[in-house]
């Protein structure tokens, strides 16, 4: 189904979100890989489009895609004017914008109340490299989706630093909650996305106690990609891993 290589939980998530019918209106993805993340964003709007396999390369008026060095308010009102018309070939149009960090603050201000009041037949997917440089109102509009590529070393690091304190009695768990509600939430993401491997691999070679973590840790990073309080998220997971 995808060309692009990697990122198999993103696009698991993104996989049952179209399966399931239930497809946000805004999708942010985060992270330093530009390329990939593009490629993968076209490919997830062809799916959302249902574009033929013959059609794929050809031109289609109902996927947009802009790839600018700085998007300026002029262009971004002439993409709300198109994306508020019908599409023309299928039931949705997308709209992907490339390096949405580097729009400016008038282009981000216009596009928010097209956010906060969705085109019913209309999804828009922001590609930035982090959350930080953007308008908090805009990532909280937005179906969040970190994109990372971590070693196998630094996936153990983290995961084995998190099963320490999981030994730790209750109370003192939650005192671990501090240090890691102060990290981004694109970072939990990929925090989240690790561990939720681990945990996996575990599971399939037969440890099937790992399941309500599994199921504990999904539920978190479905909450966080919903930019739900990380405080919650984080006091409910440590204290129901086991």
């Amino acid at each position: 189904m995808w060309s692009v290589k990697g990122y198999e939980n993103q696009k698991l998530f993104l996989e049952n979100a179209l399966a399931n019918n239930k497809l946000a209106h805004a999708y942010l993805f985060t992270g330093s890989d530009r390329e990939k993340k593009k490629e993968l964003a076209v490919e997830f709007a062809r799916m959302i489009l249902n574009v033929p396999e013959k059609d794929r390369d050809r031109f289609n008026p109902d996927l947009i895609v802009i790839d600018q060095s700085k998007m300026k308010i002029e262009e971004m009102r002439a993409l709300i004017s198109e994306l508020s018309l019908k599409p023309f070939n299928y039931q949705k149009k997308v709209a992907i914008i490339q390096g949405f960090e580097n729009v400016t603050d008038e282009a981000a201000s216009s596009i928010l109340k097209t956010l906060e009041e969705p085109n019913a037949s209309s999804i828009i997917i922001l590609l930035s490299r982090n959350q930080k440089s953007l308008m908090p109102t805009i990532v909280s509009r937005c179906q969040s989706i970190y994109f990372h590529s971590p070693t196998q070393k630094l996936v153990n690091a983290n995961t084995e630093s998190l099963k320490e304190v999981f030994k730790l009695p209750s109370a003192q768990r939650i005192l671990s909650i501090k240090e890691y509600a102060e990290k981004e939430s694109d970072e939990l993401q990929s925090l989240f996305e690790d561990w939720i491997s681990v945990e996996r691999e575990e599971l399939l070679r037969g440890q099937v106690q790992k399941y309500s973590n599994l199921q504990v840790l999904l539920d978190s990073l479905l909450g966080l990609k919903q930019n739900l309080n990380k405080k919650l998220i984080l006091e409910r997971l440590f204290l129901s891993l086991k």
